[in-house]
């Protein structure tokens, strides 16, 4: 039988650095396990795909290698890159073995976490950090999700420690200019200096403190990050005396790691140094590969099933898997020396336990395998209603991806709900369990029937609202209306960001000049600039007689929009920037400038932050020239009380073309509606709408028969029974883990509650277990 493992790694990119590290680490795995297990009637092979630290690009190389059939996924370095491919994993149910630290607060049933977590590797640090050198930290890391959410949880610890964040800063990925940021630091005198700089950044940040002359004695850099790898990369010298904490160094005296190393350099040459990423990567594969070899399958349940709680011997130490997807492991604090190896300077001397989803404020005094942390994670990935774990104080603790969609909130931050119930929301709490403090709150849409009718409605020129979320943004661009400056608008596609444009013009001073619209994404690369900038005759083959204006001095006196500028090629941002500061465009093939007086809109349905930290596929500073005043679209599902108004619009409009047909729909149909989830925002409504019409052409109403069969059977009516009731969800947790496991003692340990605590929940539901026990 053969069986291939597909590679997810940046060869190229801002993080290519780091991870061709990790993919040498992968096939020196895979041969090695091939070599030791020649007698297994299983080979393995790999197939390897350039991800180029772009989410994106992850997703894409992800979806097609699982449609080939590839079962078992090693990569994907960034936690953006991660969280790009879950819904490939959860499609063709795949397992991703992630070889790197990360941020925490998440227990993915497709994913083995193989790396470090910040209970395990920060709050060591921290510790270290503050007994050793001070209780004064200055941080600085780049702009993604990583950094932010460490920095988040280094804040909470540090005052737990008594010490404080001085200063704190972020640069986005690639970034190497450094400086600025260092008279800052040198300013605000820090015991030192904690680093979650990545890739290409880390380099260019140790020298820059070289050159200037600090001292690590003084103000050391500490990093959870920086390994080997990158001190190689950049030259010993510039990174000696500072610190760094993981649970594997290479210089780690044990006999599993000098055969590790040796076989390392044997491959890859003398001078190869291994990071502890790049030993993560070879640890998770090492495992996964014996646990298919044993199942004689691919099966993720069936993996991670048989990996509970077994033991392993590997280069860093003993380890332990976890029933939450991760390692318990050791963990050590190295200081850089001038031969560009760690000395081991501290360690925790017995393994650490992962507990990924709590933060800091309950580490010591909470057992994370609690039964209400397997069991919202369970439920948060299945109901479409939001799932949020408050503590006493109201800090979010966990929350699934539907809260944190509804509420914008993350986790650290105090929640608020008082906005909820005026966008058609309702709250159910409950307190977990009596020792802890914490609370779960089920957050639920409200049906058609329980939203107020009376809901005041608000309008900016042609657009309705009844939701007071997207009537705080219509006031804004009411307000935007009244001005030059640039507007920025988001919005998932379809939710009518072009009709926001347009009425913005319309409301404007500049109504009576031009509104010109241009999609970046429905236009050659090729010909964007000069469908922007127009051209004179003969710039270029094919060009038109005479030449032409383009969109700038089309729009001259009224506004432009530019839809899709996500899409906009990175050589042409400079251009448009260019013009934005200057007033002033210049034809293709010409040398002439000619003065423009344009107002810019500009609409995307991605998040321009992400495209600036991930990949650079953006220009910061054009992104901060349109992003004057942003307005956000609600997508269609977050405006509920909508839905009737905007139905009932459809259909006049339909009954005015067609010239017959209904103009209402009934009580049922409209719950179908406000029930949807609306992937496609208005301009799906207003195809089902037109769809329903000429279905009921010769009805007085809209029926819910008219509706499409997904309206009629939709996964939010199948899983209502899921949402109604969280007693009962215990219930169906319970009796799943029971069915996967091979005993009562196994599924109590994979429930996180002893023996007893199980039969008594098995006896107040009537559960009954036919397994030997």
């Amino acid at each position: 039988m053969n069986i291939c493992i597909g590679l997810l790694f940046s060869l190229t990119g801002i993080t290519s650095l780091t991870e061709i590290g990790l993919y040498r680490a992968a096939v020196y795995a895979l041969e090695k396990f091939q070599k030791d297990y020649s007698k297994s009637n299983i080979s393995f092979t790999y197939e390897v795909r350039d991800i180029r630290s772009d989410p994106s690009e992850s997703y894409r190389q992800a979806l097609d290698m699982a449609r080939s059939g590839i079962k078992v996924f090693v990569g994907c370095y960034t936690s953006a890159c991660r969280k790009a491919i879950l819904p490939v994993l959860e499609q063709y149910d795949c397992l991703l073995i992630y070889p790197a630290l990360y941020e925490g607060q998440e227990i993915h049933p497709n994913v083995f976490y193989v790396g470090e977590i910040p209970n395990q590797q920060i709050a060591s640090l921290l510790k270290f950090t503050v007994g050793q050198f001070g209780k004064k930290v200055y941080l600085i890391g780049n702009d993604y999700v990583y950094p932010r959410y460490t920095n988040q949880q280094i804040r909470e610890m540090l005052y737990e420690l008594g010490g404080k964040v001085i200063g704190e800063k972020y640069v986005p990925l690639g970034h190497k200019e450094f400086s600025p940021y260092f008279e800052e630091i040198k300013h605000s005198s820090p015991n030192a200096i904690l680093s979650t700089l990545v890739g290409e950044s880390i380099l260019p940040f140790y020298k820059t403190y070289y050159e200037l002359g600090l001292n690590p004695e003084e103000i050391p850099i500490i990093s959870p990050i920086t390994t080997e790898l990158e001190i190689q990369t950049m030259g010993p010298k510039y990174a000696a005396g500072h610190y760094s904490c993981f649970s594997y160094f290479q210089s780690l005296d044990i006999p599993e790691n000098h055969s590790f190393v040796k076989g390392m350099k044997e491959k890859y040459g003398l001078d190869t140094v291994i990071s502890a990423v790049m030993c993560s990567t070879y640890i998770g594969i090492q495992i996964v590969l014996d646990a298919i070899c044993h199942l004689q399958s691919t099966e993720r349940r069936k993996i991670l099933k048989y990996l509970y709680e077994k033991e392993f011997s590997s280069p860093s130490g003993k380890i332990k898997i976890e029933s939450n997807h991760h390692l318990s492991r050791e963990v050590r604090i190295g200081k850089a020396k001038e031969n560009g190896q760690f000395e081991i300077v501290w360690s925790s001397g017995q393994q650490i336990s992962a507990r990924p989803l709590l933060t800091n404020t309950l580490l010591d005094s909470m057992d994370e395998e609690d039964l209400w942390e397997i069991l919202v994670e369970e439920i948060g990935r299945e109901v479409s209603d939001g799932i949020i774990v408050v503590d006493q104080n109201n800090k979010i603790l966990y929350m699934n991806p539907h809260a944190s969609d509804i509420t914008r909130a993350k986790y650290g931050d105090l929640f608020d709900d008082t906005h909820l119930l005026d966008i058609g929301y309702e709250l159910i709490k409950r307190k977990i369990r009596k020792p802890y403090n914490a609370f779960l709150i089920l957050i639920k849409k409200r049906s058609a029937q329980t939203i107020s009718q009376s809901k005041e409605k608000y309008q900016f020129g042609k657009i309705v609202t009844y939701n007071p979320t997207f009537q705080k943004e219509l006031h804004i661009a009411s307000t935007a209306s009244q001005f030059d400056a640039n507007v920025l608008i988001l919005g998932e596609t379809g939710t009518g960001k072009e009709v926001l444009a347009r009425t913005i013009h319309e409301q404007s001073p500049r109504r009576n000049g031009p509104f010109i619209a241009l999609n970046a994404g429905a236009i050659p690369k090729e010909l964007i600039a000069s469908e922007l900038f127009g051209y004179v005759e003969g710039a270029f083959t094919g060009s038109k007689k005479g030449g032409n204006i383009g969109k700038f001095e089309a729009a001259n006196g009224g506004t432009l929009f530019l839809d899709e500028i996500g899409e906009m090629p990175l050589e042409l941002q400079v251009s448009l920037l260019r013009v934005l500061e200057e007033r002033k465009v210049v034809r293709i093939g010409d040398y002439k400038e000619r003065p423009v007086n344009v107002r810019v809109i500009a609409a995307t349905n991605r998040n321009l932050k992400e495209e600036i930290a991930y990949q650079g596929s953006f220009r910061s500073d054009l992104y901060y020239r349109l992003n004057v005043f942003t307005i956000h679209v609600p997508p269609l599902r977050h405006r509920i009380e909508d839905i009737p108004y905007l139905s009932i619009q459809f259909l006049h409009q339909f009954h005015q073309y067609y010239g017959k047909g209904p103009l209402d729909l009934c009580d049922s149909a409209l719950q179908m509606l406000q029930s949807y989830h609306w992937p496609g925002n208005i301009r799906e409504l207003k195809n089902v709408m037109e769809r329903a019409f000429l279905l009921a052409i010769h009805e007085p109403k809209i029926l819910p028969s008219h509706l499409p069969e997904d309206f009629q059977h939709s996964s939010t009516i199948k899983r209502s029974h899921l949402a109604g009731n969280l007693k009962y969800m215990e219930k169906q947790i319970i009796e799943q883990v029971l069915q996967e496991t091979n005993n009562i003692t196994e599924a109590a340990k994979v429930l996180g509650v002893t023996r007893s605590t199980l039969y008594r929940k098995m006896n107040k539901w009537n559960i009954r277990n036919k397994k030997t026990q």
